[in-house]
């Protein structure tokens, strides 16, 4: 019985989901575990938009996937959701710092958020971010492409337990790492993944690997200013208790 329950109530999540804009009034009004699984339908239909985003979220909601939704900055808005711990953001093209800036403070307990892709992103929204929500853990800037150095020290000077990083793609360059390597995160940070980063040098590798004790994840591959000086300084690094995983490229 409970189990045809279970299927019935999804049944009319989907349905509602599938006609959100015309039951936007019902919706508000539905208890907390009712809207998470709309969320997750929604979420998954890409159908969550700028319209009604407030309508399907509460404030004890603690994950939020919208890597396939097309919103802006006005959905980011929306989001007071003090429980919050994730959300991906992935590709969502029409973000800005403007909307980050927005999140971070109504969204002070996030520890992973997602921004590859993001380009419209600049420093100021990972400066917000990482200025409220203390609780940061993981961070993707994979291809967000008008990110700099300023981002990077801002997460080394404020992220105490940051331990997983994403830059790839992006135009920082030495000094950017080296703020990161000798922040407050370089004794949590256990994975680092800076490929294709053109500016980038064997000083960038340097500083990591002198700093941050616990890395066990460290990808600099397509970085052509790194040196096969690097490798050799990774090779009594690599093996168990030490760095795990590690690719480059020698150029």
């Amino acid at each position: 019985m409970a189990a045809a329950v279970d299927s019935l109530l999804n049944l009319s999540a989907v349905s509602v989901a599938r006609y959100a804009e015309q039951y936007s009034d019902c919706i508000k009004m539905l208890p907390c575990s009712a809207k998470d699984t709309l969320v997750r339908i929604m979420t998954a239909q890409g159908s969550v938009t700028d319209s009604n985003i407030s309508q399907v979220l509460h404030a004890g909601i603690r994950t939020l996937d919208l890597q396939n939704c097309k919103i802006s900055d006005s959905a980011l808005k929306q989001i007071h959701c003090p429980q919050l711990r994730t959300i991906i953001l992935t590709r969502c093209v029409h973000i800005t710092s403007e909307g980050l800036e927005a999140l971070a403070s109504h969204c002070p307990c996030l520890q992973v958020i997602d921004l590859t892709g993001c380009s419209a992103v600049t420093d100021s929204g990972v400066q917000a971010l990482a200025r409220s929500c203390k609780w940061l853990e993981v961070i993707s800037l994979m291809e967000c492409s008008a990110v700099s150095d300023v981002a990077l020290i801002e997460i080394g000077a404020k992220c105490r337990f940051l331990y997983s990083i994403y830059f790839g793609g992006t135009e920082v360059t030495d000094a950017g790492v080296m703020g990161l390597a000798t922040g407050v995160c370089c004794q949590s940070l256990k994975e680092l993944q800076m490929v294709r980063c053109r500016n980038l040098t064997d000083n960038a590798v340097a500083a990591v690997l002198s700093n941050c004790a616990n890395i066990r994840i460290f990808n600099f591959h397509g970085c052509p200013r790194i040196t096969d000086k690097s490798r050799e300084a990774l090779h009594n690094l690599i093996g168990p208790n030490k760095i795990q995983h590690v690719s480059w490229t020698v150029y």
